[in-house]
């Protein structure tokens, strides 16, 4: 809240001597996703502080292509900007990649310390060497198993097939646990389950309710393997068109749409949980699950991953942080 209070003061005093301009964000969620409504609460910031210069227009439900293609189009330049699992960024933004490691965060409070530390620093640095530019986080809460059958142990992912996001960490992370991994677009994985055509999939709770996975897949397994946010990107091209009074109208926007974004989720997630009980879904606890034997073979994955030693010093801090 200091942060955004340090910015706001400084746009206090905006004047309106720019030409309007509304940029376009992609989504692959519905409309009424808390990741859209939070895009379109900062474009409300936005506009009422830029005197109706500056707004987002959503294009949700996957108009504008999956997330891999949106985020070709962003570095590309031919889209302004998108809302993305920041997941999917792992095999061109190392530090991404870190993030996406399984069990590596204790609690979300452990989660946005690392966010707005030095490690965040990097991630941003990392993100704009790739040609993108981060506008903002949304908390998008822990990820879970959720299946055809109950998963309560390693040995319940064997002969399964899970749908996973085109991410190498998520992938490798199937394969440890002794299932096969299947790189799916999103809005095809309900259709997928229906059919038989993979066992499972992971995913927060709310896309887990908002997407209809419930339907087909009955066992949900609160593991919290993952809480990688999703990230709000935005094309270089489209961030050069706006004027550094501009670029600091977005960033405070932004800073009070995390927050925003933060309560609406955690809210979204208890709603979620009991429409999925109610639903006929078997929710199994983290107290429920053999734990040990599941992490045990997901942090292989450490080892393979985090072969800089710069990267395992990054890990090491991450895991002893208070």
């Amino acid at each position: 809240m200091r942060r955004i209070a340090a910015m706001a003061v400084g746009l206090v005093f905006y004047s309106s001597a720019f030409a309007a301009t509304t940029f376009v964000s992609a989504d692959v969620q519905k409309p009424d996703h808390p990741v859209v409504k939070a895009v379109e609460h900062m474009s409300q910031l936005l506009s009422s502080r830029s005197n109706g210069e500056l707004s987002v227009q959503v294009k949700a439900n996957g108009e504008l292509g999956t997330e891999p293609e949106v985020l070709d189009k962003l570095r590309k330049g031919t889209l302004d900007m998108a809302r993305v699992s920041l997941g999917v960024l792992g095999d061109s933004v190392p530090s991404a990649k870190l993030m996406s490691l399984p069990y590596l965060f204790r609690s979300r409070e452990h989660l946005w310390s690392v966010l707005h530390g030095d490690f965040g620093e990097r991630l941003d640095a990392e993100v704009q060497k790739s040609g993108l530019v981060l506008i903002m986080y949304l908390d998008s809460g822990t990820r879970n198993f959720y299946a055809r059958k109950a998963i309560r142990n390693r040995d319940d992912f064997k002969g399964l097939k899970f749908r996973v996001q085109p991410s190498a960490v998520y992938k490798d992370l199937i394969s440890e646990l002794g299932g096969t991994p299947v790189v799916l677009a999103y809005d095809k994985v309900g259709e997928a389950l229906n059919k038989g055509e993979v066992d499972g999939a992971e995913n927060n709770i709310v896309s887990f309710v908002s997407a209809e996975h419930y339907k087909y897949a009955k066992f949900l397994s609160l593991d919290e393997h993952s809480m990688v946010p999703d990230v709000l990107l935005m094309s270089k091209k489209a961030w050069a068109r706006l004027k550094p009074q501009q670029q600091d109208l977005l960033k405070a926007a932004s800073l009070e749409s995390e927050e925003f974004m933060a309560k609406l989720w955690q809210e979204k997630e208890r709603e979620a949980l009991a429409f999925a009980r109610k639903n006929g879904v078997t929710v199994i606890g983290k107290s429920q699950l053999a734990m040990t034997g599941i992490e045990s073979f997901a942090t292989k994955l450490y080892s393979r991953y985090v072969q800089d030693p710069k990267d395992l010093d990054t890990v090491l801090q991450i895991v002893s942080m208070k």
